[in-house]
């Protein structure tokens, strides 16, 4: 398989923000692109926040990959947070979502990241089987929001 995982760059942003908008209609999440695109922008100049990553597959963007990095003193230090992953429907089939798994499971290891966390939505089972078996696991609490 002839695939690859890139730092997003900014040139980037159209196809990201077409992706995430496909992403959040699956969950009818609401999407303004003016704000993604700003974000994107924000993100990828700010190696603090985090990282984004496009997932290639045979040349073309097949999904990408947002981790966000924080700090938790209940989980010992700095922390991953797996905001987003997405392949996009044509693409899915060809192991791109193991491979991104695998690439994150790494990514943490090797910048010494203590856990990789991430949310999920409850009617998905397909995702939730393919986390736990990349040694997710089920946290005994529950988000909460406060939205300003």
């Amino acid at each position: 398989m002839n695939h690859e995982i890139l730092k997003a760059n900014i040139s980037d942003i159209p196809e990201l923000c077409e992706m995430m908008k496909d992403f959040y209609a699956i969950d009818l999440y609401p999407f303004d692109e003016k704000v993604a695109t700003a974000n994107f922008v924000k993100f990828l100049d700010n190696d603090s926040y985090g990282n984004c990553f496009k997932v290639v597959f045979e040349g073309r963007i097949a999904g990408y990959i947002i981790l966000v990095k924080y700090f938790s003193f209940e989980f010992g230090g700095e922390i991953l947070f797996l905001d987003e992953l997405f392949i996009k429907p044509e693409f899915q089939g060809k192991s791109l979502g193991k491979k991104a798994l695998e690439f994150v499971k790494d990514y943490s290891v090797e910048n010494n990241f203590k856990i990789v966390l991430l949310e999920i939505e409850n009617h998905n089972e397909k995702a939730k089987k393919l986390y736990e078996h990349y040694g997710f696991q089920n946290h005994k609490r529950s988000l909460m929001i406060l939205k300003n």
